[in-house]
């Protein structure tokens, strides 16, 4: 899959590692209750190493009036649809990730998490 253009996304950003997902909820929890309009992404950039290391993640939306943006840049992406009939669907979705990582050839660059409006989940890695 090839993602067409560049989309920024500005929202409300933190440095963290999966070690510890207390940050990431919390991250979340302040997101939500700015109730942003549209759809919501969960920006994965600036990796240490891989997904072992320390990243930026940053969430938030195309047009969110917040001072910190990250670009999603144009390029080729591979796409996993997450099963959202389970409230853990992201997180199961991103274990199957990270268990065939050496075979995806990931480029860690910008990955992304796309929450669609329509209640669609989709994970973008950037190969």
């Amino acid at each position: 899959m090839i993602l067409q253009e560049n989309i920024e996304i500005f929202g409300k950003k933190i440095r963290v590692n999966n070690d510890n997902f207390s940050p990431i909820a919390e991250l979340w929890g302040d997101v939500m209750v700015d109730k942003p309009a549209g759809d919501i992404f969960a920006v994965y950039s600036n990796y240490a190493s891989d997904y072992k290391g320390d990243y930026d993640l940053l969430v938030g939306t195309k047009d969110w009036d917040e001072e910190k943006s990250v670009l999603i840049k144009a390029g080729d992406y591979l796409v996993f649809s997450v099963d959202n009939a389970s409230h853990k669907g992201v997180e199961e979705t991103w274990q199957k990730i990270w268990a065939r990582d050496s075979e995806l050839k990931r480029a860690y660059k910008t990955d992304f998490e796309w929450y669609h409006t329509s209640g669609e989940i989709d994970i973008y890695i950037s190969i």
